[in-house]
């Protein structure tokens, strides 16, 4: 209040009033006779006849009563939480955010503590308090996403290095045989963007020869915002995999903005791609005897990166050999806080409507359609609790930095959403798996659109790109597998598409791996003329989809196939009129 009346409400305010009301108690309790004024001296006479603890719980239930005073006389507004822009996830995800909230809000608590073991110590019992208080976790968090630094976000997200977490990690996590961190030394006199050291995480089932004699890899680029979170951040999920598919995994510890702004990191992951096909592994550990095949994968910024650097690899000279699948994780293909869907992307979603790709009635009802003025789902989702608008802001400015020629609307590095058609026809087999509530959401619905345009237009293969949208769930739902069971189910399926790309396929050329115009091509040239053979585009090598009945289901029951969930759009409409469009929901994952 101090702070208000002086004009400058900040912390320091806020500081100055507690002293001045611990001031006015302990006067209160040093100057003023022990029965206190004589209006509570009746009160104090009246109160001798209950125990201690009788006055202790009916003190803290009429303070109880009084803070929920507006719920018990309904004074609030119907389940604000409910009819807020559509936002129904699913029971299992809520727990997770639950919990991941009071995380946050006990780190950001007690992140100025000193030292360290302390500053742990208190976390955890500031989480504990939270996790009782899940709208104080909420409040807090809001707050501190208006000021948020490197050092917050770092501090928060990096939570899973807590020595208790670290513990339940490792309890939960299937035994390794390998788990370590290994430098590969970059050089710009190799090729290298800079001559510098970048820490890589190995983790596999096998023994070290084993290991050295491998002839498949998966190159991870773990997400955090492009600000924070290293490889060790993400081990729930990333031992989980190693467990399962019996391939190493390799994480890269790129250098975060904003000390590093863009291309530092983006050009270590793709140096790092290079320095492994250049020594055929051997810069990691393996023999190097044979080129290993390589699975590109990557969550959040990670799954950005992961774009950036298929893009970077397309277009290197001498060619390097491709990824075999890539796999992308709730990625940012748009670095940029547009709030409307542009006609152009509008008309790339419904290409693929009208080719039976998605549901012809997804976009009917939505308000705006065709003229600009249709929401995307940064907008639609501009509250999300993990990804808000101003959370997005702050990741944006740090990663881009101060260098003022960047374009994000052109640059698709920055931004791989704007990847030209030449390259997203030669991108290899990819899977995006995002939430159906995640504000990103859009951006992985338009770029696999435009994948598959691309791909269709140059005669590839489209049958083996996915793109598997999670019902009820928003961003950072990897994050939840050690908290959250159901959550496993689906790290599951993500590591049995990770098996699944990287197996040796046995692949037939036809008219599925030249394409039908290269075919038609060959027919309109004639058996035994050579002018057909120059028009025809190069083979590309399938690596068709074979994945388990168990993982079909899955899909069927929790996840929608391609863009079917513009529904969304006409029901925040729909609240904001307050015509309630909610039915309940079945409590899936």
């Amino acid at each position: 209040m101090l702070g208000h009346i002086a004009g400058r409400p900040s912390p320091s305010w806020d500081k100055i009033q507690a002293i001045v009301v611990l001031l006015m108690s302990y006067v209160a309790l040093r100057k003023v006779p022990a029965t206190g004024p004589r209006p509570f001296q009746k009160l104090h006479n009246l109160l001798k006849k209950y125990t201690p603890w009788q006055i202790l719980i009916g003190a803290l239930t009429t303070l109880y009563a009084a803070h929920h005073a507006d719920l018990l006389l309904s004074l609030t507004p119907a389940e604000p939480e409910k009819k807020m822009f559509s936002r129904r996830y699913t029971r299992g995800y809520t727990r997770g955010l639950w919990i991941l909230s009071a995380l946050d809000a006990g780190f950001f608590t007690s992140q100025n503590i000193r030292p360290k073991p302390l500053r742990d110590t208190m976390s955890a019992i500031f989480s504990i308090f939270y996790l009782f208080f899940p709208k104080r976790a909420v409040e807090k968090n809001n707050m501190m996403l208006k000021v948020i630094t490197a050092t917050h976000m770092r501090r928060s997200w990096e939570k899973m290095l807590h020595p208790v977490i670290r513990l339940m990690t490792w309890v939960n996590a299937p035994r390794l045989g390998i788990r370590k961190e290994i430098v590969v030394r970059l050089s710009k006199g190799e090729g290298c963007h800079s001559d510098s050291e970048v820490l890589v995480t190995i983790l596999f089932k096998g023994t070290e020869e084993e290991y050295a004699s491998s002839e498949s890899i998966i190159l991870d680029i773990p997400g955090g915002g492009f600000v924070a979170m290293r490889p060790s951040c993400h081990a729930d999920y990333l031992m989980a995999w190693a467990g399962q598919t019996n391939i190493p995994i390799i994480s890269i510890d790129y250098k975060k903005a904003p000390e590093f702004p863009f291309p530092h990191g983006l050009n270590e992951c793709f140096d790092i791609y290079k320095m492994i096909v250049a020594t055929k592994g051997a810069c990691i550990g393996l023999k190097g005897s044979v080129q290993p095949r390589i699975a590109l994968a990557g969550d959040s910024a990670g799954g950005t990166f992961s774009a950036s650097v298929m893009n970077m690899i397309i277009e290197h000279r001498p060619v390097l050999p491709k990824p075999v699948g890539l796999l992308m994780v709730y990625p940012c293909m748009h670095v940029g806080l547009d709030f409307w869907m542009s006609n152009s992307d509008l008309a790339v979603i419904e290409e693929e409507i009208e080719r039976g790709h998605i549901p012809e009635d997804i976009l009917k009802a939505r308000p705006g359609r065709g003229d600009g003025m249709t929401l995307n789902s940064k907008a639609a989702f501009m509250d999300d609790q993990v990804l808000g608008s101003s959370f997005l802001r702050a990741l944006m400015v740090m990663y881009i930095g101060g260098d003022t020629t960047l374009d994000h609307k052109s640059d698709y590095l920055v931004s791989p959403i704007y990847t030209p058609d030449h390259i997203l026809a030669q991108y290899p087999r990819t899977y995006i798996i995002t939430g159906e509530k995640d504000p990103l959401v859009d951006d992985s619905i338009i770029f696999m659109a435009k994948m598959r345009r691309a791909k269709r237009a140059a005669g590839a293969d489209l049958e083996s790109d996915a793109l598997r949208i999670v019902s009820g769930v928003s961003h950072a739902f990897m994050q939840m597998t050690g908290i959250v069971p159901e959550m496993k189910e689906l790290v599951r399926v993500v590591g049995e598409e990770l098996l699944d790309m990287i197996k040796i396929p046995q692949v037939q050329l036809g008219v599925q791996a030249w394409g039908d115009a290269s075919v038609q091509s060959i027919k309109e040239g004639g058996e035994e003329s050579d002018l057909g053979l120059v028009n025809v585009r190069p083979a590309t090598l399938s690596n068709p989809r074979q994945t388990s009945a168990a993982v079909l289901k899955w899909e069927q029951e929790y996840t929608r196939d391609a863009v079917t969930i513009y529904e969304h759009r006409r029901v925040a409409y729909l609240d904001q009129l307050g015509i309630d469009t909610h039915d309940d929901d079945s409590g899936h994952i």
